[in-house]
């Protein structure tokens, strides 16, 4: 029996489908198997891109449900004022949860936060690369 090394420099691969929910359990799938999924959206599709970032963000830095309701509102562009009266809480809370929201991601401002949020897809910096089904088959025994 071959050993079998693992290759550094990975594959990416572009899957198209129509419908968010067969995008959301293909990645379930694909992360159920130790793969890095990274969603690209078409442009004009801002809302899902937006709770594709809050969800990518909230799942990679851990964030609490109150500190996601925060960044989401920090992505749609809402002040601490807004986003005080919109979740229901005061604008010191609001502060507090953007201080550890900063702090989880690495983050110092909201510009920094936003950029973050951007850099949730190609990280790679890589263009696209359209495989034909042979080259991807993987052998799974």
């Amino acid at each position: 029996m071959a050993a079998v090394t693992a290759n550094k420099q990975s594959t990416e691969v572009t899957i198209h489908v129509a419908a968010d929910a067969d995008a959301d359990r293909i990645r379930a799938v694909l992360e159920a198997l130790g793969f890095s999924v990274v969603r690209a959206l078409d442009e004009g599709d801002a809302p899902a891109r937006l709770a594709w970032a809050v969800e990518g963000l909230t799942r990679q830095h851990k964030l609490t449900e109150r500190e996601r309701d925060v960044l989401a509102g920090v992505l749609e562009g809402f002040d601490n004022q807004a986003l005080a009266q919109a979740l229901e809480i005061s604008r010191a809370t609001v502060k507090w949860h953007l201080h550890n929201v900063f702090a989880k991601t690495g983050t110092q401002n909201r510009e920094a936060l936003l950029r973050a949020a951007l850099q949730l897809g190609n990280s790679s910096g890589k263009p696209e690369h359209w495989a034909a089904p042979e080259d991807i088959t993987l052998r799974i025994e």
